[in-house]
């Protein structure tokens, strides 16, 4: 993993988002169908799966240099020593001061700029590799991306907020990526199901 971060987290990224998406697609063929024509027994789209997977295999490097952005801008002094340390109390509730600004911020920035430009690039990716052009990206992107950022919100936060607490560098990817299995079967739901009983109601 230290070796190659950038092969080890594609393949890591790969592999969770083809999973994901055959999740989702298999819950999918369980629901009620919005279309009453489409057949019940309808089979995997696997081109479907490709493109969740092109995409998340494509940006992947995008996440291991975010995070190694974070590490420089805000650094932490020593996230486990100090533990073990025999320093004194104030030193210690100074370090655990530090840490939480540090934290706070990193989680801020990610919050505030990477996830919206990620789902941005998600949806607007999506909508152009199924043949939907720039006007069909530009729909996507307004009408999923606003509900879809706040119900990460709902879980983002607790998971990074221990990824940049406690997880080495190299390991902060694949953490966050190891709750991805199923954060990504819900965006590719949103970017199929959802988009559709959204079209249907307009």
């Amino acid at each position: 993993a230290e070796a190659r971060p950038f092969v080890t987290v594609a393949a890591t990224e790969a592999c969770l988002s083809a999973c994901g998406d055959l999740i989702a697609q298999t819950i999918g063929k369980h629901l009620p169908t919005h279309n009453k024509a489409e057949a019940p027994e309808r089979g995997y789209d696997l081109w479907r799966t490709s493109r969740f997977v092109l995409f998340a295999v494509c940006v992947s490097p995008l996440g291991v240099k975010w995070h190694r952005f974070l590490d420089r801008a805000f650094p932490i002094r020593s996230q486990t020593k100090w533990f073990q340390s025999r320093a004194s109390k104030a030193k210690r509730r100074s370090e655990q001061k530090h840490i939480a600004r540090q934290v706070a911020k990193r989680l801020g920035c990610d919050l505030m700029l990477y996830e919206p430009t990620m789902y941005g690039l998600f949806f607007s990716s999506m909508a152009i590799m199924e043949g939907a052009g720039l006007e069909g990206a530009k729909y996507r992107v307004s009408t999923l991306l606003l509900p879809t950022y706040l119900t990460g919100l709902t879980i983002s936060p607790i998971i990074q907020s221990i990824n940049f607490a406690f997880v080495p560098l190299i390991y902060r990817v694949p953490f966050g990526s190891s709750f991805d299995l199923i954060w990504d079967s819900y965006l590719s739901w949103v970017n199929n199901e959802k988009l559709a009983m959204i079209e249907e109601g307009s």
